[in-house]
């Protein structure tokens, strides 16, 4: 008689397979049980798309099937976080009902929960600089930002309702008065104002972040496997009790409140109640290289934004002055410029 099982283990894709696969979206390494996510798109900054968007939820969950996989470090290639926006990179957005639906109920939700609920492993959150979308670094257990990192949830000056998660942790890491005033006035918040208010776990020197989020996971792996793989749970048991009640409300709200502004009609560039995804890209350089946004806002300054975002642009590309977060923007349309 055999003595082997019925049936075999399944045959998963190899850490270099789906390495692979994620290319275009993430540079995978792996030291030691160790992996590094690095965002990016192609061979640059990531550029906020439907197809990031789905993409991050998906390795997320890939990783999680991988047992090798026993720390995982999340970052963003270069000095800073996503900054970009990839101006054709949101058409399936528009196809109503079906592809629109799928971005917004199940991938605009898996890009948050997947982070809690499928990696069961210690999680470390590295920003080397300012950005948005900065969901998977601080859902990560541990989140380390460099001194010059700024954040904000910028929906509502655009006219969304900020369902995304973003402000749902800004609630919880900032408490409710405090998240609810950055959620709804959309104004940035710096890395010594984060680790004051216990929504960071370290602030360091530009360029030593990730360095630094490599020290700990070695850190860790002096602890049994067993042991810090529970102690993960322990860090996560408060988001996911969190994400449990609140994140399908939020994010459905976001949806609901869009597709009112498409029936509408209303949605658009800058000038329209509410702003297409496709557009951010088009003031963001300004918002992090200036501190336009560090300060209390108000009307002038919500619905002025456009028109002082260009006429920075239009120094950066007379030369008079010089942008942090230069990128060539190579499959911009005519009509993506101001």
């Amino acid at each position: 008689m055999s003595n082997k099982p019925l049936a075999d283990y399944v045959k998963l894709p190899t850490f270099d397979e789906y390495k692979e696969w994620f290319k275009a979206f993430a540079d995978l390494k792996r030291e030691d049980g160790i992996v590094q996510v690095t965002w990016k798109t192609n061979d640059g900054p990531m550029h906020h798309s439907g197809m990031s968007h789905r993409a991050a939820s998906q390795l997320t969950r890939m990783l999680s099937l991988d047992y090798e996989n026993e720390i995982i470090i999340f970052t963003h290639i270069g000095d800073n976080w996503m900054i970009e926006s990839d101006a054709n990179g949101w058409e399936t957005y528009s196809k109503l009902p079906r592809e629109r639906f799928e971005h917004q109920y199940f991938d605009d939700t898996n890009l948050i929960k997947n982070m809690v609920f499928d990696l069961d492993v210690p999680t470390i959150g590295v920003m080397p600089g300012p950005g948005f979308h900065w969901d998977s670094a601080f859902l990560c257990d541990v989140t380390i930002v460099t001194e010059d990192t700024k954040i904000e949830v910028p929906h509502a000056q655009g006219g969304l309702v900020p369902g995304d998660g973003m402000g749902l942790m800004f609630q919880h890491y900032l408490g409710t008065k405090r998240g609810n005033y950055y959620m709804m006035t959309t104004r940035q918040i710096t890395a010594q104002q984060l680790l004051d208010a216990g929504a960071v776990s370290e602030v360091t020197k530009k360029g030593e972040a990730v360095e630094r989020a490599w020290e700990i996971a070695r850190m860790w792996k002096t602890m049994p496997y067993e042991n810090r793989t529970i102690m993960s749970n322990l860090a996560k048991r408060p988001l996911k009790k969190l994400l449990m009640e609140d994140l399908k409300l939020h994010t459905v709200s976001e949806q609901y409140a869009s597709m009112l502004r498409v029936a509408a009609g209303t949605l658009g560039d800058e000038n329209s109640e509410q702003q297409d995804e496709k557009y951010i890209s088009r003031v963001n350089d300004y918002r992090y290289a200036t501190t336009d946004m560090e300060q209390p806002m108000t009307k002038e300054l919500w619905r002025g934004m456009p028109k002082r975002a260009k006429e920075w642009w239009d120094k950066v590309n007379s030369g008079e002055i010089e942008n942090p977060y230069e990128f060539e923007h190579s499959n911009e349309p005519d009509w993506y410029k101001f």
